[in-house]
């Protein structure tokens, strides 16, 4: 689809048109992934109402920090799709789009009147990707499920947490997971429809997103026939690595590699740590685990988190102190990578939010545009993009 010079945003996908329905974190997640690399976003949402996130505290000039924060670079338009008006803008909006997202339960879409087959009706070869929680087949396939629900399913909880205390993630990793491979799919079906003009269908289940993840604990299971319990934040096949608390907070250490392991003896002053049969492998110091673990914590609790990354960073072993949302913002690291850009909002002012971190070296695909207010580019799509008549346009805004 040919795309207008004043939507077109610098990317890979910048030749891209999506028609995005999706709502709340998975869906979003995926088309802010495709509008960082170029894509032209058409948000479509509920006038008066718009994404259920837009109302979800804190707010600030009555935007709200969710939608804000992962509706970068997009246009929305507030278009009643069950009205007659509205569905024929839906079908226009298809004819002139390349791919087509979405992340109701399965059948929803049916229901609206913008199935598959009338897709694939006005036009042939557009892709769609249809993101939930078990996806479209299989017993599940009409429930209803929230991230907190696959992550539970999925085996991730199972593995989260203390001994006897499986919890969930501190991130939505269920949803994050699911936009991430949403996008790839589509990524992918571009591909593919540059090779032979056929138009994929996406089918991403968030369960089948965190199953996939399992892998090697997967496998263990699979050669073992038993399955691992959480373990704090330790590594169940590497000894040290994992959180241990310093004189004034909380750090980690990777020591991965028998290179790094003879490093960190030295560092912690313990070399006969070296010929102990007890710690002479990594086998052995995942069999004597809880004994290790309990004598590099004795060591680490006695200087503050300082001391030991200047000594870390001296022998060049694999640490970090665990920072909160506050400090790693504002870290030089991530201030070095640009990683968190200003833009302004109509309505909310000057704010910050988190950038792509998808870079080319040989691209500058300059900053993110702000995250829309709800319907503010309804006219702009129906007059620009559709061809709709001023008189039309007002009959189907209501003004």
């Amino acid at each position: 689809m040919e795309i207008s010079e004043t939507s077109k945003r610098d990317g890979p996908l910048s030749h891209i048109r999506v028609l995005d329905f999706s709502q709340t974190l998975a869906g979003p997640f995926a088309s802010t992934i495709l509008s960082d690399l170029g894509a032209e976003i058409i948000k479509v949402e509920k006038p008066g109402f718009g994404d259920q996130t837009r109302h979800f505290a804190p707010f600030q000039e009555g935007e709200s920090h969710y939608f804000l924060s992962i509706n970068r670079n997009k246009k929305s338009i507030a278009i009643d799709v069950k009205s007659e008006a509205g569905k024929q803008v839906i079908f226009d909006l298809i004819k002139k789009c390349d791919v087509l997202l979405e992340n109701f339960r399965p059948g929803v879409m049916d229901k609206l009147g913008f199935g598959s087959e009338v897709i694939e009706e006005l036009n042939p070869g557009m892709i769609q990707c249809s993101i939930s929680a078990f996806g479209k087949t299989g017993p599940y396939g009409e429930r209803a499920g929230y991230d907190i629900m696959v992550q539970a399913m999925s085996g991730v909880m199972s593995l989260t947490g203390e001994p006897d205390s499986p919890m969930r993630c501190g991130l939505p990793i269920g949803d994050l997971v699911g936009g991430l491979y949403g996008a790839i799919s589509i990524l992918g079906a571009i591909v593919e429809k540059q090779k032979t003009g056929k138009g994929l269908r996406a089918d991403i289940s968030l369960l089948d997103n965190l199953v996939s993840l399992l892998g090697y604990y997967a496998g263990k299971y699979y050669i073992t026939g038993k399955s691992d319990q959480p373990i704090g934040s330790h590594h169940p096949f590497i000894v040290p690595y994992g959180t241990y608390q310093a004189k004034d907070g909380f750090m980690v250490l990777a020591v991965y590699t028998e290179d790094f392991w003879k490093k960190f003896t030295l560092a912690v002053d313990k070399p006969e740590w070296l010929i102990d049969p007890r710690f002479a492998n990594n086998q052995q110091r995942v069999k004597n685990r809880d004994l290790l673990i309990d004598l590099v914590q004795q060591i680490l609790i006695e200087k503050e988190i300082s001391y030991w990354t200047r000594v870390f960073e001296e022998q060049d072993i694999p640490h970090s102190p665990i920072l909160n949302v506050e400090q790693i913002l504002g870290h030089p690291q991530i201030m070095a990578r640009e990683l968190v850009k200003k833009v302004e909002h109509p309505a909310y002012g000057s704010f910050q939010v988190i950038d792509s971190p998808i870079k080319y070296t040989n691209m500058d695909r300059g900053n993110p545009t702000p995250p829309p207010v709800l319907g503010e580019h309804t006219e702009d799509v129906l007059k620009d993009l559709l061809g709709y008549s001023q008189d039309r346009i007002e009959k189907i805004t209501n003004k």
